[in-house]
This record gives structure tokens, C-alpha cells and sequence, in this order.
């Protein structure tokens, strides 16, 4: 293989292992457990950074665009998650 095909091929499992944490997230985010999502959410930004590191060409920018507003999403799922509410103050009874 040669150095191109390797860059290729290392650009695909890192944009699937993306992807899966996305999924992950999504999961985690609707089960509400922060810490889970978290973690992941975290992950998966290190790894598009490296991904946007190693753009070699259109479709990639491509696919790295869709990743970042995808991981930009669901970062703002989890910060809502993350926030926390105000107590209800209870009304006391006449």
C-alpha cells in the first residue's frame, strides 16, 4: 500500500469511529447520562481535529464538515443536559 492509500485508510476509521461515538452520544444524550456523553463527546472532538489535520482533498472536506456540525450538535445536546435546572421553590400553603 502506498503512503496515500495508508492516509486514506487511516482518514475511513477514524471518520467510523466518529460516527459510532455520534451514535453513542445520541443513545447516551436520550438516556440522559451525562458522564457517558461526556466522555464521548470529548472523543470524538479529539478525533475530528485529527481527521481535519489529515484533508487531502474535496470529498474529505466534505465529510469533515458534516462531522463538525454533527459533533457541534450534539455537543449542544449535552450542554443542556449538563446545566443544571433551578429547584422549584414550593409555594407555601396558605
Amino acid at each position: 500500500m502506498t503512503p496515500q492509500m495508508t492516509d486514506v485508510v487511516e482518514f475511513i476509521r477514524i471518520r467510523q469511529r466518529i460516527e459510532l461515538l455520534a451514535k453513542q452520544i445520541a443513545i447516551s444524550t436520550e438516556k440522559k447520562v451525562i458522564p457517558d456523553s461526556s466522555h464521548r463527546l470529548d472523543e470524538a472532538s479529539q478525533l475530528l481535529e485529527t481527521l481535519k489535520a489529515m484533508v487531502d482533498n474535496d470529498v474529505q472536506e466534505i465529510a469533515v464538515k458534516r462531522l463538525t456540525s454533527l459533533i457541534a450538535n450534539l455537543g449542544a445536546k449535552v450542554g443542556t443536559l449538563t446545566r443544571k435546572k433551578p429547584a422549584a421553590k414550593k409555594q407555601p400553603k396558605a
